[in-house]
């Protein structure tokens, strides 16, 4: 009773303020939109990704121009916007452009089959211990076994901060 719109009045407000900028053919205003559209508009089918777990655009980046003076001096044809951390929101200081790949590594979701709890986790009932393993360059590699999971997956975590690779890590780095 108390919602005055469905989240697509915000949109058209944004649309209406971009297009006089005369931004629309910018290469990056449909990732701009897009960015909009995931945090503020309830009908987008990936705004329970994004806004609907509170990530937020920051101000400045609700005026296109404002994102395109930021964000276009370091883009590179063929990459993609993303957070660094996937859980922060869209600003500057989080944003990148990087490839499909990176991106798919950065995120919070774990494989459906994943029953360890920890990215590059599984269990051998054979030998009845966790297995830490990462891919890198498409290859696999085995960094041992383990009686628990949790020594798994900070196993993993390791490995990656002292490679400094572009994985996503199963704990926060502190």
């Amino acid at each position: 009773k108390h919602t005055q719109s469905c989240g697509c009045h915000n949109i058209n407000q944004i649309k209406k303020r971009s297009i006089t900028h005369n931004l629309s053919n910018h290469r990056l205003y449909n990732t701009w939109l897009g960015m909009i559209s995931r945090c503020t508009d309830k009908n987008n089918p990936r705004h329970k990704d994004y806004g609907g777990r509170g990530i937020t655009v920051c101000q400045e980046w609700n005026n296109v121009e404002n994102f395109i003076n930021d964000m276009f001096p370091i883009y590179q044809e063929g990459l993609t916007l993303d957070r660094e951390n996937h859980l922060g929101n869209y600003e500057k200081s989080n944003c990148r452009w990087t490839t499909y790949t990176v991106q798919n590594r950065n995120t919070r979701v774990l494989q459906v089959n994943n029953n360890s709890g920890y990215r590059g986790v599984s269990y051998n009932k054979k030998l009845k211990k966790y297995r830490s393993s990462i891919t890198v360059n498409r290859k696999n590699i085995h960094l041992g076994y383990f009686n628990n999971a949790l020594e798994a997956g900070l196993c993993r975590d390791k490995y990656i901060i002292k490679n400094n690779l572009e994985h996503t890590l199963n704990f926060d780095r502190e």
